[in-house]
């Protein structure tokens, strides 16, 4: 509790500024959207307003867990169509806050700028981030701070990790990344799998990989989807809940990166 009180008084004292955090599955079944609802609900218990966008379009499965029941897409709210308080409709118990991201979000306005005019109250968007079938980000997606790459610890799932990363590298100029893996067995086996992928990454790429955290195999994050909720907000004692929540304490630590665009204007990219 002492720590996450810490956290707390931080980050309102650190320069405000809407972090944009995208969550990127390495593979299906990777369990992306479980990652993204759970930091998105443990940055809300720490105090910060948190905005979750579900790119989903099919299963919404981060916006069906969280409860909410949105009423606009963020695509109706960045064309000016509603004001996002209209688009939230009713949120969930958490008061989390969460929209689709509709189809297709206009790529001209998801800037900095835009996005912290549209959302003066929220401190951090996540989104729960889909790829297209060439493996290409969305608009808002691909303008993010900080991008999280979720994996199993499994051949294939590292394999792909890999592959997204240097898709993403090349792509987006992303640099930095963020590993969590998810449904680990071992902590050693977790610590073994990132060091050698960080290796990998930073040998042939030269970008950076480092384990953001990782959460453990936990039969009550399956039982909390059986419920039809997140993990953190049905059982706040669940080791895959502290696990959430340790993880959502280090994200104020993240470095924004900083890019200055042909105008002259600083922008936000990718990390």
């Amino acid at each position: 509790m002492g720590s996450d009180q810490a956290e707390s008084l931080r980050r309102m004292l650190a320069p405000r500024v809407t972090r944009r955090i995208a969550v990127v599955a390495a593979d299906t079944g990777a369990g992306a959207s479980t990652v993204t609802l759970g930091l998105a609900n443990a940055l809300a218990l720490q105090g910060e307003r948190v905005l979750l966008v579900d790119e989903d379009r099919y299963g919404a499965r981060a916006m069906r867990l969280s409860g909410a029941t949105p009423a606009a897409s963020l695509s109706d709210v960045l064309a000016g169509r509603v004001s996002v308080a209209a688009a939230l409709g009713a949120r969930s118990a958490s008061g989390l806050a969460v929209l689709p991201a509709g189809n297709p979000l206009p790529g001209a306005t998801v800037d900095d700028r835009a996005l912290s005019e549209l959302l003066p109250d929220m401190r951090s968007v996540l989104v729960d981030a889909r790829t297209d079938a060439t493996g290409a980000l969305s608009p808002l997606a691909a303008i993010a701070h900080n991008v999280v790459i979720v994996m199993r610890p499994e051949a294939t799932s590292v394999t792909a990790a890999y592959a997204r990363i240097k898709r993403l590298h090349h792509e987006y100029a992303c640099r930095r990344f963020h590993l969590v893996i998810n449904m680990a067995a071992a902590e050693a086996t977790v610590t073994a799998l990132a060091r050698n992928l960080a290796r990998t990454a930073s040998q042939y790429l030269g970008v950076e990989a480092g384990l953001a955290g990782y959460l453990p195999m936990d039969p009550l994050v399956a039982r909390a989807l059986q419920l039809g909720r997140c993990v953190v907000e049905a059982y706040p004692a669940a080791t895959a809940t502290t696990a959430l929540r340790h993880i959502a304490s280090n994200i104020g630590a993240w470095p924004l990166r900083q890019e200055t665009t042909p105008q002259g204007a600083a922008m936000a990219v990718p990390a």
